[in-house]
């Protein structure tokens, strides 16, 4: 599904008036009765509903579902800025909602107010919806408070909660949480990502009759909701007519002899995403352990690593040649020849290099060297970090990281020609252009073990070539979160453990491999019909 900022709204609003002549009157209408209905499956009959009304197009939206409403609940309408409403749309609802008898209080930080507010079923937040950047402004902050003492009134908010950037989803310190936001024409990116996402409760959308397959040809949407559609019509499709050859080749260079877990998992990961031959390099020990588990694979010897040579690290990066991607990382330990190795293959031309774990966490020793290593790079980068990884990378911390989850990812694929996966709940996927948001997964994959099995499935996707590395990636990280969700459900999020992941993966694949006919077909009905 496509996410749209809060400025490609403003243009799409604008758009809709000038170009296709739709109203925005009618636009204003329609959004108001989705909140007016959403109110109603969710206030109680017995107390009065408060409306908070801010002067923009999302205040305009709550005087046109007080108008909706105005015979079956009592009104209490609060003008929050004293302001009225600037555009005509909003003018016209107004006063309409005066004509029926409707009472407008200007808001002001008083018990009165407060009483208003602590006593009723249900609160609208129509404040500033798109419109919120930054802090929250100090006349505004009081109303905030009382919102957020009020806890037995369920809250709505049009949009945006109040205090939430819709763009990138930080949060102000006076944000409010609620119970509904409710998501006209677009989603924005910020309400499916976290911190934001915590603040969201559940999510009402309508597209409020817009022509969105007219729109997406008219309008860049950088930003996207990975679902069930979009898996469906992504995944490709594995032709009868085909061999080993077709579907691609793996050198995995993975695991240690403190980290064995992270190779079996891995590994297993690798040949159930599909990817048509692995190579995997270890050492001895570890080959032997793994091919009685996993003969699929082909096991070649790396030495010790203090007994690595230069001319050891030269034979690894041809056998990375001769793959069509290579993972390095994951439970690797953090030495020397590792740094070096990883170093040398983002230096030599060659196919994509997914790097997890300790390769991320042997660049970020190096610092800024470290980064322009990976700016340089002769082949695609796909980085795979949790938050603390990508906090060393970037000489941040993680509590800024989690803050700014998507304009740190974005920020820094764009900087450095790569392709990030920020994971952590809403895993973020961006090259810098796109962005994909990953809603689905829960703690059931806050386990030791989980970003191997993840990084293990990137790689395979990305190895057989036949979609681009950062769908790839988007894809892995939907089924990988899937598989714990399903899993879960079995085994509670306490009982998940990595080890399941891998068979779930491909049970979840199999699912989507039966739907996808009818997605096709559904596609092809919905875009004959928008014709």
């Amino acid at each position: 599904m496509k996410l749209a900022l809060s400025s490609t709204i403003s243009e799409i609003d604008e758009y809709c008036q000038r170009v296709l002549g739709i109203p925005m009157l009618d636009l204003m209408q329609r959004s108001g009765d989705v909140v007016a209905d959403t109110i109603r499956k969710r206030a109680p009959k017995d107390r009065h509903v408060v409306i908070l009304a801010g002067k923009g197009n999302n205040g305009g939206d709550a005087y046109a579902a007080a108008v909706n409403l105005f015979s079956e609940y009592e009104i209490v309408l609060i003008d929050v800025f004293g302001a009225g409403q600037k555009s005509e749309a909003g003018k016209h609802f107004r006063d309409e909602y005066i004509a029926l008898g409707g009472k407008i209080i200007n808001f002001e930080p008083s018990d009165e107010i407060k009483n208003i507010i602590k006593t009723s079923g249900c609160i609208v937040d129509a404040v500033f919806g798109t419109g919120f950047h930054g802090e929250m402004p100090e006349n505004i902050r009081p109303l905030a408070i009382m919102i957020r003492e009020t806890v037995e009134a369920h809250k709505i908010a049009v949009d945006v909660p109040l205090g939430i950037n819709a763009d990138n989803g930080s949060v102000s310190d006076f944000a409010i949480t609620v119970g509904t936001t409710v998501e006209l024409s677009y989603i924005k990116p910020g309400i499916v990502s976290y911190p934001a996402r915590s603040y969201v409760g559940d999510i009402v959308y309508d597209d409020i009759g817009l022509p969105r397959a007219m729109l997406a040809k008219e309008f860049k949407f950088r930003y996207n909701l990975i679902d069930k559609k979009w898996v469906a019509l992504s995944l490709p499709r594995r032709e009868e007519n085909s061999n080993k050859g077709t579907f691609g080749k793996l050198l995995m260079i993975t695991g240690s002899c403190r980290y064995r877990g992270a190779a079996h998992l891995g590994l297993e990961s690798a040949l159930r995403g599909g990817v048509g031959l692995v190579t995997f390099l270890g050492r001895e020990s570890l080959c032997t352990e793994l091919s009685s588990k996993y003969p699929e694979a082909i096991y070649s010897i790396k030495p010790e690593d203090e007994d690595c040579t230069e001319s050891d690290v030269e034979k690894f990066v041809e056998m990375a040649n001769a793959h069509t991607a290579t993972l390095i990382g994951s439970g690797s330990g953090n030495n020397d020849t590792l740094r070096n190795l990883t170093l040398r293959l983002l230096a030599s031309k060659g196919s994509p290099l997914i790097i997890d774990a300790d390769a991320i966490n042997a660049l970020a020793s190096m610092g800024e060297d470290g980064v322009k290593a990976i700016k340089n790079s002769a082949r695609q980068v796909i980085l795979t970090p949790h938050p603390l990884e990508f906090a060393r990378l970037l000489g941040s911390d993680v509590a800024t990281i989690q803050l700014h989850r998507i304009e740190a990812a974005e920020r820094f694929a764009k900087e450095n020609s790569c392709i990030v996966v920020l994971k952590g709940a809403g895993t973020v996927i961006t090259d810098g252009e796109e962005v994909y948001i990953n809603v689905v997964g829960s703690s059931a994959l806050a386990k030791a073990g989980s970003g191997d099995v993840l990084a293990g499935f990137i790689a395979s996707f990305v190895a057989q070539n036949k979609i681009t590395p950062l769908k790839a990636a988007a894809l892995a990280a939907y089924y990988h979160a899937m598989a714990g969700d399903v899993l879960a459900a079995e085994f509670s999020s306490f009982g998940v453990t990595p080890s399941d992941l891998p068979r779930e993966i491909a049970r979840q694949i199999a699912i989507t491999e039966e739907r996808h006919e009818s997605f096709i077909k559904n596609r092809k009905a919905d875009e004959a019909e928008e014709k």
